[in-house]
């Protein structure tokens, strides 16, 4: 009966968490100039955007309200929610604060806390899909998030989406 009870109580602390992260996102910009002040972050966005330059696409600018949503689904993946990605369908569509966007997309990934960017760009590159969304021209926006977990994995999500 204990566990029942924590697990309900897990399963409203997150739901109402994901509801006022959604409200709060309105308060963030769509795009902001130059790299995440975050460390981790900046490596990945420029690690990102060399691959896109060898390639002949434009960078990707840092998106803050991406990198919020991104944030909030790598530490909802770390909780308990497991490994899977956001229905961004339902963000599209029915978050106004996403009304900017004409598509997104996701990378997710999860290893040691030790795991450095150049071995997250080189896991999400030798996937077809993940290189897809790294590569797509339709993608010039990027969010970056990342949660350590207590097991002592680190969960990152990257949002893309096209504005």
């Amino acid at each position: 009966m204990r566990a029942l009870s924590s697990i309900k109580r897990r399963a409203a602390i997150l739901a109402a968490v994901a509801v006022i992260g959604v409200g709060a996102s309105a308060c963030f910009a769509d795009t902001q100039a130059g790299p995440p002040a975050d460390p981790l972050r900046a490596q990945i966005w420029t690690l990102m955007n060399q691959d896109r330059a060898q390639n002949g696409l434009p960078g990707l600018v840092q998106g803050p309200k991406l990198e919020f949503l991104a944030q909030g689904w790598a530490q909802w993946m770390a909780t308990g929610g497991g490994f899977s990605h956001r229905n961004l369908t339902d963000v599209l569509y029915n978050n106004a604060s996403y009304s900017n966007y004409s598509t997104l997309g996701e990378n997710i990934l999860v290893g040691p806390v030790g795991m450095t960017p150049a071995q997250m760009e080189s896991a999400w590159m030798n996937s077809a899909p993940h290189r897809a969304n790294i590569l797509s021209p339709n993608f010039n926006v990027v969010g970056i998030g990342y949660f350590d977990g207590a097991d002592g994995r680190r969960w990152i999500c990257v949002d893309f989406g096209g504005v």
